[in-house]
């Protein structure tokens, strides 16, 4: 098979292990930063989470800020780096999930360029040497540590913004099993799906290539074969299955930081900004129609994944067998809805939700091109 052109931009430098979050501050980037901003959000801080950090910080940690949101704020992200750059910040730490890990990739793009980070919607709209952020993820899913991708709201405007620049990738991660430990159950099932729809895009994408399939196969295989998921949601603390899901969120990012996306995140994005439905909730409802809409162009792609969670035959049968898996995990074990209804979405949201589905970035490098008339229809499909 001809491999075509690809750039596999180097993922940052990562640590794993259990308890290692408590040195961020005196190894690595941190180590010689003198004023450093801690963005994080409420339910971080009122896990305790940060006690295990800030002690290697001490007098350095010269503004903690809680006030991230889910899926980000520009408003909050816009004010929170001119606050940062008064005080002359020089590194920033993010410890939380996707969208604090996002806040924190934009405060550093706005502090850099001088303006809203909605102006800088797009991509390749940096393209300068950003301030070190190292990134301390606290849910197992977005991967958002290792990729160059940023996705924030515009609540006023009522939609989501998406980055994409080399620049956003952390110069550093700390992957420590034990900040993961007792998430609650919707949290584990929506993150973990979340990974999951990560891994099944890039796999697919117009874009993939040898390394990122890769990843993403590895991904894949380690929440459902190695049963991560499964585990991390039937014994909240079980370290080696959190740390197992926590390296998978991580590869799957990876994987789509070269392969990019597709038309599942482009209907997620849609209904995250309409209806406020979590990201990863929003994939898993559209993760298996996607894939059956994909599987005329994907099918090769589908039965490498196939074959490596344990399915056999011809290509077809094995492709087949990726679909059904991923159907059980995100439905069966995640217990994700199989359709809009119990989100709140109803017949009448579908054009809303259509002309945002078209206008998202990543339909793109869906493998099967997608009109407004079939977004309409698959959205209408799975009401």
């Amino acid at each position: 098979m001809r491999i075509r052109p690809f750039q596999q931009h180097p993922s940052p430098s990562v640590a794993f292990g259990a308890g290692l979050a408590a040195s961020v501050g005196t190894q690595g980037p941190l180590k010689k930063a003198t004023r450093i901003l801690v963005v994080t959000d409420a339910g971080v801080k009122a896990a305790g989470l940060l006690d295990k950090l800030l002690p290697g910080l001490g007098e350095r940690a010269v503004l903690i800020d809680d006030a991230a949101v889910a899926d980000g704020d520009v408003s909050h992200i816009d004010a929170l780096a001119g606050r940062a750059k008064d005080l002359g910040v020089d590194a920033l730490l993010a410890i939380g999930g996707g969208s604090v890990i996002d806040t924190a990739k934009c405060v550093a793009a706005v502090m850099a360029k001088g303006v809203s980070i909605a102006s800088l919607e797009g991509i390749a709209t940096i393209r300068t040497k950003l301030l070190p952020l190292v990134a301390v993820p606290t849910t197992a899913g977005t991967g958002s540590e290792a990729t160059q991708f940023a996705v924030v709201k515009d609540r006023a405007a009522g939609k989501k913004l998406i980055m994409m620049d080399a620049s956003l990738l952390p110069v550093h991660s700390v992957l420590d099993p034990e900040l993961v430990l007792g998430l609650p159950r919707a949290v584990t099932a929506a993150t973990g799906v979340d990974a999951i729809a990560h891994a099944i895009e890039a796999i697919g994408s117009k874009m993939a290539n040898p390394i990122s399939t890769a990843l993403a196969i590895e991904a894949v295989r380690m929440l459902l074969v190695e049963q991560a998921l499964q585990r991390s949601l039937a014994q909240p603390d079980d370290v080696d299955a959190r740390g197992t899901a926590l390296v998978a969120a991580h590869l799957a990012g990876q994987a789509i930081s070269s392969a990019m996306l597709g038309a599942c995140h482009a209907f997620a994005h849609a209904l995250g900004a309409l209806k406020g439905v979590p990201h990863g909730v929003a994939n898993g409802v559209f993760l298996v129609p996607v894939m059956k809409l994909n599987l005329d162009k994907a099918q090769h792609a589908y039965a490498q994944l196939g074959a490596a969670l344990g399915g056999s035959g011809d290509v077809a049968a094995r492709a087949e067998f990726a679909i059904f898996a991923i159907e059980r995990a995100v439905h069966e074990v995640a217990g994700i809805p199989r359709t809009l209804l119990p989100l709140g979405v109803s017949a009448a949201d579908v054009p809303a939700l259509t002309k945002l589905t078209m206008a998202d970035p990543d339909l793109a490098t869906n493998p099967i091109a997608v009109d407004e008339a079939g977004a309409a229809r698959l959205l209408t499909a799975t009401l």
